[in-house]
């Protein structure tokens, strides 16, 4: 039964529900398919950028404050595509299609790099962050001497004065120089040729000059016996710190070079005395 009340001007209709309840439903029709849309441009063909930045520090470790003049190139198909970065180290290749990227990075006085970026082109640039260049190693060694010493306090040990002058600046916590020692018992000693090796790194006493001592136990140089009248042959080689020590990219060969990446070398011997 229908009830109509007419209040305000509003007419309301109100459904009395008997002992099953009145309810209403409305069954939904699918309709004829509208017209197709334009087709819509492939992601393939739409071209965006590829950004980011280069950070520069130099062969200690130290970060440089203008990073300019960062020659960054890839290849689309046969065209080349190369830019430099700003000031800031940002750089922008432009126009580029969805695809597979190798983007070759190179400074003079750094180490070259590439990377391979996947990109999807679309509606947006691709930003892929910070990439680091590191400072190529230029220390050169100046002169060194060897003294072969008996100790005074122990019996039975020796050891080994080695005093390195160096070119650049100042041995300091921010420019500490790290090298590595090669021994063998002919002058062809080098990180291939040797029997013992020793890492370190310099003094940090504001001068160009850094001192090492190697202690010996009992006539012995790792488990090697020396005699009176043995010469040893020892080669020192300047490294990058030893978070520098990745791989990098030499552009000639287009080969990624593990390091060590070695600095100046020089070779020098000494004489085992009783």
């Amino acid at each position: 039964m229908f009830y109509r009340i007419a209040r305000g001007g509003i007419l309301f209709l109100i459904c009395c529900a008997g002992l099953a309840g009145c309810t209403k439903k409305a069954d939904g029709l699918v309709g004829p398919a509208g017209p197709q849309g334009n087709t819509g441009d492939s992601a393939i063909n739409i071209r965006t950028a590829i950004t980011g930045f280069v950070r520069l520090v130099d062969q200690y470790d130290i970060p440089v404050q203008v990073s300019d003049s960062v020659k960054v190139s890839t290849r689309m198909g046969d065209s080349l595509i190369s830019v430099t970065t700003d000031p800031s180290g940002k750089f922008t290749l432009p126009a580029l299609k969805s695809g597979t990227y190798r983007i070759l990075f190179q400074r003079r006085g750094y180490d070259s790099l590439a990377v391979n970026i996947t990109h999807s082109a679309g509606n947006e640039d691709k930003f892929i962050g910070i990439v680091q260049m590191d400072g190529t190693l230029t220390t050169h060694i100046l002169d060194q001497t060897l003294l072969l010493h008996n100790s005074q306090l122990t019996r039975g040990v020796k050891y080994l004065d080695l005093k390195t002058s160096v070119d650049g600046p100042p041995l300091t916590l921010y420019s500490r120089r790290y090298f590595s020692i090669y021994f063998s018992r002919t002058a062809d000693v080098s990180d291939q040729q040797f029997f013992y090796r020793y890492d370190g790194n310099s003094n940090m006493d504001g001068t160009n000059q850094m001192f090492t001592q190697l202690y010996f136990q009992d006539s012995l140089v790792n488990n090697v016996q020396m005699h009176t009248g043995d010469s040893l042959y020892i080669k020192t080689y300047f490294m990058p710190a030893p978070d520098l020590r990745t791989a990098w990219f030499d552009p000639n060969t287009y080969q990624n070079i593990p390091y060590p990446y070695k600095g100046d070398s020089v070779v020098r011997s000494f004489v085992w005395t009783k």
